[in-house]
């Protein structure tokens, strides 16, 4: 009889043990969360284009916006403000209200001066790069030079712009939507490689391309 209650006892011990144990397995698999963490998709991301110095990740292909903003003469910059790099030796007429500063961007490959319009309270800096409306002359300090030639998202215009006396091509980018306008162009003068680029929107790229033209006409570099 004391055998067949120490049976019993160590029994139920066994089947309370085994309960408890139950429980203690579903408590760990509430406590991760239910389900398993996914990777993140990364089509999600926008990928930079090859473009020179074109922040963003446009990818709006040579000649399939419907909408245009064609290149107008440039205007006199006589009156205007002129900045003077304190690193390199050039300068350039800054149009009425607009600011000018430089930096050199994270990479330590780039030195860069952003000019902003009237009213624009972006900072000069990285930030400055995602800015819709800007201008910038970037001077490459480390690694390869690269041009808009090689990219199917820019068109060249025809008959070229002058830069410091070096004759240059002119390249046009807008979005599919119409959205962004870019202009840009490249040159090497001296021993160093220039990038101009410009973005604006549409309410005022049409002001914003004379303006951007007349800084390049007005850009001069003085060979030391």
């Amino acid at each position: 009889m004391a055998f067949q209650q120490q049976y019993t006892y160590r029994y139920y011990l066994v089947a309370f043990c085994f309960i408890v144990l139950i429980s203690l397995l579903s408590g760990c698999d509430a406590g991760v969360g239910g389900t398993s963490p996914t990777q993140a998709s990364t089509a999600a991301f926008p990928k930079l284009d090859s473009s020179p110095k074109g922040q963003d990740g446009l990818t709006a292909t040579a000649g399939s916006s419907n909408c245009s903003f064609r290149s107008t003469a440039p205007v006199s910059t006589s009156g205007w403000k002129v900045y003077k790099d304190g690193r390199f030796p050039f300068k350039f007429a800054v149009p009425p209200g607009w600011r000018a500063g430089s930096f050199v961007d994270d990479s330590g490959n780039d030195y860069i001066v952003q000019v902003f319009p009237p009213g624009s309270t972006t900072p000069v800096g990285q930030a400055g790069l995602a800015d819709q409306e800007h201008f910038s002359v970037t001077v490459v300090l480390v690694g390869p030079a690269s041009t808009y030639a090689n990219d199917p998202n820019w068109s060249p215009e025809a008959g070229g712009i002058t830069i410091s006396g070096v004759k240059t091509t002119l390249y046009d980018r807008t979005t599919p939507d119409c959205g962004e306008v870019n202009r840009g162009a490249t040159s090497d003068l001296g021993h160093h490689h220039f990038t101009f680029f410009l973005t604006s929107i549409p309410a005022k790229a049409k002001a914003d391309i004379t303006f951007f033209q007349s800084v390049l006409q007005s850009f001069i570099y003085t060979h030391p």
